[in-house]
């Protein structure tokens, strides 16, 4: 390089390139090309690109996923009877389409009880609850949790009424969305058969009672590549239901809405669909294939299989289903919705922002009124 000595000479010729001179104080900045920041030279990602979604996060904080159960509550309340009504219709009619394809599924496969369970649980029941978070439709289980955290946040006589009317509307709603898919989709279709009932002029299948017992105890359920297990699974769990004990029934329905109450938390927990589809599905599949009890899968399930002929198959009426059925099923579900919601609630509700926002504020004003009064001493 040959250059020369004077400071503020400017003319250089250069033959490498090494690092340049510091410049003078009267020369102007070098300019130096803008370099992507390490964490994007690491990623591959060029700026502007997706890069600034970078920093959104994953998924909500407890409290945070608290707070906007609070919000959903207040929010609900404000709902219309019509409104409620149709919701709740919409969302029984979902998880209807669910269990009916959970008993064509699960219902005509072969083998184990084990493989069975799964099978039922794995693909239908998991899919309406999907349709019912991503649509806003109304589920009475869900509103369980909802409103069970709202009464335990603010215990007012217009939240008890607001909790109330929310579900008996959503219950109501529910099976009418159930009974719609049960009476018009499943059995006037022709998709399930059937089997020994006089519920409408078309023939059944079997003439009496007798002949019915004793085909299901030979080889028609399984007979033609298991064309006629639906029917059989839809008449024999509905009379086993209807037959349950109160006990047994309440206990089953805490564990089924605990567990539909914790996939709700999750999938609220998530940003992304597919992080809430795959928490709704792991904790369907794990109350259904462990043999728990939701009240709206039952609504259609048992509705189904009066419509076919369980009522004469089992010796069972609907009252039956009403008094020993849904009844202590919902009661259990709602029992295992406000426990999770007092469990999240005494955690949660002291990390809260509206929470920890009030005591910042009451904290700021009571440490003022103490400075003034120190100031006046």
């Amino acid at each position: 390089e040959h250059s020369s000595p004077h400071p503020h000479a400017r003319h250089r010729t250069r033959v490498h390139l090494p690092p340049p001179q510091a410049p003078s104080s009267s020369a102007p900045p070098p300019h130096r090309p803008h370099t992507p920041p390490p964490t994007a030279n690491m990623s591959g990602i060029q700026p502007g690109t997706i890069a600034m979604h970078l920093s959104r996060r994953a998924q909500f904080t407890n409290p945070e996923v608290l707070e906007q159960f609070l919000a959903a509550g207040k929010k609900k309340s404000q709902y219309g009877h019509l409104k409620l009504f149709f919701l709740s219709l919409l969302g029984g009619f979902f998880l209807g389409l669910g269990a009916t394809m959970s008993s064509q599924v699960g219902g005509r496969f072969g083998g184990t009880t084990g493989q069975n369970n799964l099978m039922f649980g794995g693909f239908g029941i998991p899919f309406g609850l999907m349709m019912i978070v991503f649509t806003g439709a109304e589920l009475v289980t869900g509103n369980y949790l909802v409103f069970s955290l709202l009464m335990i946040h603010e215990p007012t006589k217009k939240n008890f009424y607001e909790t109330m009317r929310s579900f008996i509307i959503s219950w109501y709603g529910n099976w009418c969305g159930t009974l719609l898919v049960a009476s018009c989709l499943a059995w006037q279709s022709g998709v399930v058969k059937t089997v020994l009932s006089d519920f409408d002029n078309r023939e059944p299948v079997f003439a009496t009672t007798e002949d019915a017992k004793a085909a299901f105890a030979e080889d028609w359920c399984t007979t033609g590549n298991f064309v006629n297990s639906n029917a059989c699974f839809l008449v024999k769990s509905t009379v086993m239901r209807l037959n349950m004990d109160w006990d047994i029934a309440v206990t089953r329905g805490i564990a089924c809405n605990f567990l539909v109450s914790t996939a709700l938390w999750l999938a609220q927990l998530s940003q992304e669909q597919v992080s809430k589809i795959f928490s709704i599905w792991i904790c369907i599949v794990m109350f259904i294939s462990s043999g728990f009890e939701h009240i709206v899968v039952n609504q259609l399930l048992c509705s189904l299989g009066m419509m076919i002929g369980a009522g004469k198959y089992g010796d069972v009426t609907w009252g039956d289903m009403l008094g020993n059925n849904f009844i202590p099923v919902s009661f259990g579900n709602f029992i295992g919705a406000f426990v999770l919601a007092a469990i999240m609630y005494g955690c949660y509700h002291r990390e809260m922002p509206e929470f920890v926002a009030k005591e910042k504020q009451k904290h700021s004003v009571e440490g003022a009124e103490v400075s003034v009064v120190v100031g006046e001493k």
